[in-house]
């Protein structure tokens, strides 16, 4: 694939106060990628500079071989969605949809129209208002208005953080096939992590304005070599570990043969540890459940050390889950273990 956008050392303050510093990124055409991070690290000022909305940064920002970084928004034809939708309230669905493309005829608007209509579902309410219709839809509408110009880059903050669970996950599932469908190549912020693993081929992790890490999402989770990505992934217990003469660990589970190149650390052991295929190496561990819950269509169970606070999640089939209190024996896959550090 060929390279749509690249971001250059890109540096950005409020003030005194740090936003961004040396920023680097790049985009290949029609590739999906998503930002993620806790609330204030940089990801939503780093998509502001890309879409000519934030000025006054360092570095350079090219996009389809133009340098763009001092190019204002309107001339850089970058689509955009943000949470709030900012329809126009007195216009119809088709009158939003059409706002970007008046340069075109009238056929070709209103061809348009209809295609992007049908792609996202919404040919029935072509003539209502913005009012009459759910919140889902308007973010449809919005959706529909941001690629009507058909831009080669599309920039989305959040823009179904506002939705209900239901509604969202809906959206989620389509939203992939819809921009596949488009051939556009997306930027996607995001503090959920699962929905960002959901959108894009690519993760890109930040953390107090800098970029961290940046791979596939199979990769950083397989991966996360922190706590700190281990608890964005929704990982919420690590497991201390020393490491022996042996070259194994020790942790308040008991040995396990896990080689690690740090003498400390923390040993992560995600919920689908024990979702092992035949033939697969795995030991087991030991420990008594604290907490259940159903997280459909399995139920997370918390597992405590037999002795000690350590403890970590495991997910279980609904028919197999112990009492609080008792002690249960499990098969962990090593395959699925990893060890990071504790920044």
């Amino acid at each position: 694939m060929s390279q749509l956008l690249a971001l250059t050392h890109i540096s950005h303050s409020y003030g005194q106060a740090a936003a961004l510093t040396e920023c680097s990124l790049t985009l290949n055409h029609a590739e999906r990628i998503a930002l993620i991070g806790p609330s204030g690290c940089g990801k939503s000022t780093l998509l502001r500079i890309i879409a000519g909305l934030e000025s006054g940064h360092q570095g350079r920002i090219v996009y389809q071989g133009t340098d763009i970084t001092l190019l204002p928004a309107h001339r850089r034809h970058i689509g955009l969605m943000f949470q709030e939708h900012a329809l126009f309230p007195h216009m119809t669905v088709t009158q939003n949809i059409a706002y970007g493309i008046v340069h075109l005829s009238a056929a070709a608007r209103q061809q348009r129209i209809d295609d992007l209509l049908a792609l996202v579902g919404l040919r029935q309410f072509a003539q209502r208002s913005p009012a009459q219709l759910s919140g889902g839809e308007r973010q449809r509408v919005a959706l529909a208005r941001s690629l009507a110009p058909s831009p080669r880059l599309l920039l989305l903050d959040e823009p179904f953080a506002a939705l209900d669970r239901s509604v969202r996950d809906h959206l989620l599932a389509e939203l992939p096939t819809l921009l596949t469908s488009e051939h556009v190549a997306t930027v996607y912020v995001t503090h959920d992590a699962h929905e960002a693993c959901q959108i894009a081929d690519r993760i890109v992790v930040m953390r107090d304005g800098h970029i961290i890490r940046d791979t596939d999402p199979a990769t950083l989770y397989r991966d996360p070599q922190s706590t700190f990505v281990a608890q964005l992934l929704g990982i919420r217990y690590h497991v201390p570990f020393t490491r022996n003469d042996t070259g194994s660990i020790d942790t308040p589970f008991g040995n396990m043969p896990v080689h690690s190149p740090h003498h400390t650390g923390v040993l992560i052991i995600p919920p689908e540890a024990g979702l092992t295929v035949d033939g697969a190496h795995h030991i087991t561990l030991t420990g008594v459940v604290r907490h259940s819950y159903y997280r459909a269509p399995w139920v997370r169970v918390t597992i405590g050390a037999v002795a000690g606070d350590a403890q970590f999640e495991y997910d279980m089939p609904q028919a197999h889950v112990p009492a609080i209190g008792s002690q249960i024996t499990i098969a962990v896959g090593l395959d699925r273990l990893s060890i990071v550090t504790h920044r």
